[in-house]
């Protein structure tokens, strides 16, 4: 019995002591390099983003895909022949974000025979439920700030712009006649920003922030904003109206607060 206890307090002292040092480091700064037991693991033969390199004659890392360059896997994959498997969609969706050879959807362009470019009037992808929710939640994220909530042009950061923000439920946007009020027109816009006539830039470009797909359901969210602005109870869906519940009278009893306000 004695044994076993001066072999533990032995293995706990020595614990103890092993221990010890550790508690000298807490806290402690060194100009002194860190001890490297496996130099070649920090120190890897590669370039750095922004690095010059002796190796091109320009002296530039960073490299262009060069001209007429067509990418390949070391599979072969036939986009006709898989087009309807579930398991290539990805694929083929990247293949086309890649080539980006549809004018209609990531430029927001019809391009005639003399190669005259004009906007789209529609979103030329399908429009659903979910892509609506997807706009908003890009919307509220890069778009609320000037345009509001309403896509009013009346964000807290809009009321303090040199130019006011657009009223996106304006007639000029709701009317496709009009050149701005053309989808592909609010699109291009999204990605590449607004220049006003006097060359100073009126709203900043999103494109590297906002994809083609995601530029495209902000569209859809702001028609839905557009179609909402004035709307009437009635005007929803009478399963909308189910889910959502009647309206509450606003107090002292007023009128429908849906007529001006709109259904948000």
């Amino acid at each position: 019995m004695k044994r076993a206890i001066l072999t533990t307090g032995a293995a706990l002292l020595a614990g103890g002591l092993l221990a010890a040092p550790l508690a000298g480091c807490r806290g402690d700064r060194t100009d002194k390099p860190p001890r490297r037991f496996f130099p070649d693991l920090d120190d890897q033969p590669k370039w750095d983003p922004q690095e010059t390199t002796p190796f091109y004659t320009d002296g530039i890392v960073g490299r262009q895909t060069p001209a007429h360059a067509v990418a390949f896997a070391s599979v072969d994959f036939d986009p006709v022949a898989y087009a309807d498997e579930a398991w290539a969609k990805p694929y083929l969706d990247r293949r086309a974000d890649m080539l980006a050879e549809d004018d209609a959807v990531y430029r927001g362009v019809e391009v005639d025979a003399d190669g005259v470019a004009t906007y789209v009037d529609e979103i030329p992808v399908e429009v659903t439920r979910p892509m609506v929710e997807r706009g908003r939640h890009m919307f509220n994220i890069y778009c609320v700030a000037c345009h509001g909530y309403l896509g009013d042009g009346k964000g807290m950061v809009g009321a303090r712009w040199n130019y006011p923000p657009a009223n996106l439920t304006g007639d000029v946007y709701r009317d496709r006649a009009n050149r701005q009020g053309k989808d592909g027109y609010i699109f291009h816009i999204i990605r590449d920003g607004l220049d006003g006539p006097d060359g100073a830039n009126r709203m900043p470009e999103y494109g590297h922030a906002i994809g083609v797909m995601d530029a495209w359901a902000v569209v859809a969210y702001v028609r839905s904003l557009q179609k909402a602005r004035g709307s009437d109870w009635a005007d929803l869906p009478e399963n909308d109206r189910k889910e959502l519940g009647e309206p509450t009278p606003p107090a002292g009893g007023g009128g429908d607060q849906t007529k001006d306000g709109g259904a948000s």
